[in-house]
């Protein structure tokens, strides 16, 4: 990645940031939520959401890999999520060995 990408990334965040900011600022303020979307992208400037950042990150509850930031703009992780599919997937690879590790394991019939 060079100097060039990292300097779009920065625009096209700056860029989202302001149309969200903007985006808020044309509702009547007692409209103003501070959470949406804008191009698709979700964002949330609410700071009383605070709390809600640990569950972003990891919540057990949710199936979701990517879930609306809890402060910000864009998508966190829920690395509860990655886990638990992470598990069934060595699990699976586990299984589907099981075969291969009893034919390579057994004792030979030698009669």
């Amino acid at each position: 990645m060079g100097n060039g990408f990292s300097w779009f990334i920065v625009g096209v965040a700056t860029g989202l940031t302001a149309a969200a900011i903007s985006q808020e600022l044309e509702k009547a303020p007692n409209e103003r939520t501070w959470k949406g979307k804008v191009a698709g992208v979700p964002y949330n400037f609410r700071l009383n959401e605070w709390p809600n950042v640990a569950t972003e990150y990891w919540n057990p509850d949710s199936d979701r890999i990517l879930s609306p930031h809890a402060i910000g703009l864009g998508w966190g992780v829920n690395f509860a999520a990655v886990a638990r599919r992470a598990q069934a997937a060595i699990a699976m690879i586990e299984a589907s060995l099981e075969p291969r590790n009893e034919r390579l394991t057994s004792p030979v019939d030698e009669s």
